[in-house]
């Protein structure tokens, strides 16, 4: 499973999100984040290829996610952009 770091890929409920590359132990793991009107959203995919949301699995997999062909410049996890706004 390979996703374009900061891509945007559209759900079939047409929510767009930005991926974002992380690696823990070792291994490749994705994020995907909700990137317009910083949105909170966010999915992990887990080794499967499954989607999850708020620690449940959804019923998507990577296969059910479209690539628009658009990349975001710059991108901060929303989450990071608040604490950050705190200190």
């Amino acid at each position: 499973m390979d996703l374009r770091e900061r891509g945007i890929y559209r759900l079939p409920n047409g929510r767009e999100l930005v991926a974002l590359r992380k690696y823990e132990n070792g291994k490749r793991t994705y994020t995907l984040c909700g990137w317009e009107r910083f949105e909170l959203t966010e999915y992990e995919i887990n080794e499967y290829g499954r989607l999850i949301f708020q620690g449940k699995l959804t019923a998507w997999d990577v296969t059910c996610l479209s690539d628009t062909g658009r990349t975001t410049r710059e991108f901060s996890h929303p989450l990071d952009r608040s604490q950050a706004r705190q200190e």
